[in-house]
């Protein structure tokens, strides 16, 4: 009897494992696609990417708002060339993901050209069956 329970209660953890490597894998390929609409300028996209109660703590400390982000963008404002993402690690809390990296990005910011690594922080949500981002943190990399 003792063998089959420790068999089941086997069975039971290592589907819950298969399932959050599965999520995980879900997150990164949300951060993947993220990347992509940043470089397009997609706005449609990263609209459903980031949840409307998103915020982000810039890499100058500022607080920059879903609305922010997506006005910058539409309007050329921030226009991102290159968008590279290393060393992420995902962990999985239920319907919560918290990913952590680093990001190698070129641009230009109001005219202004930038270009460096972030470490970063992103928090999901999982709505609907999809991850949406809802707070990030960025620290800049000398």
């Amino acid at each position: 009897m003792k063998a089959i329970f420790s068999m089941g209660l086997a069975l039971v953890l290592a589907a819950r494992l298969a399932a959050q490597g599965t999520a995980e894998d879900s997150v990164r390929a949300a951060e993947q696609a993220r990347a992509q609409a940043l470089v397009k300028a997609d706005t449609v996209a990263l609209s459903r990417m980031i949840a409307e109660e998103f915020v982000e703590v810039s890499r100058l400390g500022q607080i920059r708002t879903r609305a922010d982000n997506i006005r910058d963008i539409a309007s050329g404002d921030l226009k991102l060339v290159t968008v590279h993402y290393d060393s992420l690690a995902v962990r999985i809390y239920g319907d919560v993901a918290v990913l952590r990296g680093i990001a190698d990005n070129t641009g230009t910011f109001r005219g202004f050209p930038f270009t460096g690594k972030i470490r970063y922080t992103r928090v999901f949500v999982r709505r609907d069956g999809r991850w949406q981002a809802i707070a990030m943190q960025q620290t800049v990399l000398q």
